[in-house]
């Protein structure tokens, strides 16, 4: 089945030759002149004039190739991009500058804005030709033309299937799903005695997780739908990515679905349509303050808990800014029936994050006293995430390599002290201490690292928590 923007329009083109008439590459006769630059200029002068360059395709085939089969989809231009050299061999006959998008420019690779190419299929040898009519943007029309209309299907076909087959399981939503083969293998890293957040926190947030997998007659058996929500609330680099990672790679049965963006409704079908045909299986929404909007809050709180069958979808969802958050998804159970504050690291959890940092040091000095260091560090870094605390440590490492050291000793130990105190005088100068303040641990050293109140973690969210 298609995906709901993909669709394909079909144009038989039967007229008699012409004086100019197209032959393909491997007929036995060549084509009396290359036509296709000039056909383009056309398409593109049409473009810049009324924006139907399909309408142009179609006559100047009608003009200089009669008789052949001619087939039109639309589709994400860097999708077919990335399936084609699969699926055949191509020959680039000309293409156009590569069209860069900023703002995917991590994971969307650059594409012509139109382009000419020669297609073998494998299976019979026969050739086709594919045009990429010029566009700015994501998608755009493609024409196929070849000798038979049954080629030309049976190409499209094949197109779509691999476009959408599913090679990875973890996949990233960015306008379309695709395949993510890099989270694949960072989501491969992380288990969950990597993440230092305090015990009975990090207990209960992974029995919830692995119990849901497990759980599917428990819950039919009480009558309650097999779908989880978990919301993971606090300030950027205290761990909330890493729990994301540590359950997908707990759970390696199942696919691991990424959410960075949602631009509009016709996303979030896309979205909670490719999960349910996925179920079981982990949706994560990073910054859900960033990705709920007033244009589209209603239609994604329908397809959390509305009528749609979400049964096996395990949502995990994360916000650095809890007070952007629509209270419609905070106070009701079926949409976040957890949710987790994950604070600034108390004392002891700091300190444990530096000596599981430095166990993983290979070229530590003998004999270097990493209790003391970890003692230290925590001592002084108050208000630090994890993120923060790892900065200090790969600083402090790389200005002992620019000064030639190989070994980390007792001046590793003095540079990281140095790039503790540095940080310290940043943070000072750069937050907000009545937005840090909400965040921070309340009780010393027994703090947990949630919010002022420790009251409520691992439960039901209640109306009263706000």
């Amino acid at each position: 089945m298609l995906p709901a923007k993909t669709y394909t329009m079909i144009m038989q083109l039967n007229t008699e030759p012409r004086t100019n008439g197209f032959t393909f590459p491997n007929d036995p006769e060549p084509a009396m002149h290359d036509w296709r630059r000039g056909a383009m200029n056309q398409i593109l002068r049409c473009a810049s004039e009324d924006g139907t360059p399909v309408h142009a395709m179609f006559e100047q085939l009608r003009e200089n190739a009669p008789g052949v089969s001619v087939h039109a989809f639309y589709q994400d231009r860097s999708d077919v991009q990335r399936t084609l050299p699969r699926i055949c061999t191509l020959r680039a006959l000309f293409e156009s500058p590569l069209e860069h998008t900023d703002d995917t420019a991590d994971f969307i690779e650059p594409r012509p804005v139109y382009g000419w190419w020669e297609l073998t299929l494998p299976e019979t040898d026969e050739t086709l030709e594919l045009v990429a009519l010029p566009y700015l943007g994501d998608s755009g029309y493609f024409v196929v033309f070849g000798k038979t209309g049954d080629t030309c299907s049976a190409f499209i076909a094949k197109l779509h299937k691999e476009m959408h087959a599913v090679h990875h399981r973890c996949r990233r939503f960015l306008g379309t799903w695709k395949d993510d083969p890099e989270l694949d293998v960072e989501a491969g890293k992380v288990s969950w005695d990597d993440i230092v957040l305090a015990p009975e926190q990090l207990s209960d947030i992974r029995r919830t997780i692995d119990q849901f997998f497990t759980s599917k007659e428990a819950f039919r058996t009480i009558g309650f739908p097999w779908r989880r929500g978990i919301l993971l609330i606090g300030p950027p680099g205290t761990g909330k990515t890493m729990v994301c990672k540590a359950a997908a790679a707990a759970h390696p049965e199942v696919p691991f679905l990424y959410v960075g963006d949602v631009r509009h409704n016709g996303s979030l079908q896309q979205i909670f349509k490719h999960a349910r045909e996925s179920a079981p299986c982990i949706l994560a929404f990073e910054d859900m303050d960033g990705l709920v909007s007033d244009a589209n809050r209603t239609y994604f709180l329908n397809e959390l808990d509305g009528f749609r069958n979400n049964d096996g979808i395990l949502i995990i969802a994360s916000s650095n800014h809890p007070k952007r958050i629509d209270e419609a998804l905070l106070k009701r159970p079926s949409r976040f029936d957890r949710v987790y504050h994950i604070g600034l690291p108390a004392k002891a959890e700091r300190a444990e994050y530096c000596r599981r940092f430095l166990a993983k040091l290979p070229n530590l000095a003998a004999g270097f006293d990493v209790e003391s260091l970890s003692e230290n560090v925590a001592q002084f870094t108050e208000g630090f995430t994890p993120a923060f605390l790892k900065e200090a440590f790969l600083a402090a490492m790389l200005q002992l390599a620019h000064e030639g050291h190989t070994t980390l000793d007792q001046a590793y130990y003095n540079a990281v002290s140095e790039q503790v105190e540095t940080l310290r005088k940043y943070l000072k100068k750069a937050k907000n201490p009545e937005d840090m303040a909400d965040m921070m641990a309340s009780s010393g050293d027994d703090s947990i690292g949630f919010r002022n109140r420790s009251a409520g973690f691992g439960r039901r969210f209640d109306e009263d928590d706000y």
